[in-house]
């Protein structure tokens, strides 16, 4: 059976053309974008782009201390600690809506992402939204064996270990006499 390649027609050519120049007229806009918006975000100053400008940084600090300021490498480690957090919480909360099946990024992502890896319990949020972890039931006869298994290697591990221990302290103390002996042998030749 011999199976021939079709040949394209030029419309057909001409269509595949056609996305061609919009695929790459997209890619253009896409990268011109991202050139004018960190064009206005150094524009915009050191705060731009930041989930935290300094100016709120500084009002945390005056709730907080009154009496204390931030040295400027602190307030830009600080910004840079908060962004990574935001990025962090946001990228996994959108893998917990894509695993639930959704489409769209909702509070209850968010909440259970931050219970559960931060331990972080924001109020007015908390209880039916977010589910606590299922209780472990019953592992079946194929996990209780596995676990005698590994007793059972541990067990035996451990007894090794004790032997080989006690042959070491058994050789040890072996040696420790037989230095002794020869220091006895000697002041006997002397006297």
């Amino acid at each position: 059976m011999c199976v021939r390649a079709q040949k394209q027609t030029p419309e057909q050519r001409a269509a595949q053309i056609q996305q061609m120049a919009e695929a790459q007229a997209r890619i253009a806009a896409a990268q011109a974008a991202a050139a004018a918006s960190a064009a206005l975000s150094k524009k915009a100053g050191d705060d731009a782009g930041h989930a935290l400008t300094k100016a709120e940084l500084q009002l945390m600090l005056k709730e907080f201390a009154p009496n204390e300021t931030f040295d400027p490498e602190v307030e830009d480690m600080l910004m840079v600690v908060a962004d990574d957090f935001l990025d962090s919480v946001l990228e996994h909360s959108i893998q917990l809506a894509k695993h639930r099946g959704g489409d769209t990024l909702e509070t209850q992502d968010v909440l259970l992402h931050l219970e559960r890896h931060w331990d972080i319990h924001i109020p007015g949020f908390e209880g039916e939204e977010v589910r606590a972890y299922p209780e472990k039931k019953d592992a079946g006869p194929h996990a209780t064996r596995l676990a005698a298994v590994r007793r059972t290697v541990a067990a035996a591990t451990a007894a090794s270990n004790a032997q080989r221990k006690q042959a070491r302290l058994a050789a040890e103390r072996a040696k420790k006499g037989e230095v002794e002996g020869e220091g006895d042998e000697d002041e006997d030749v002397e006297a």
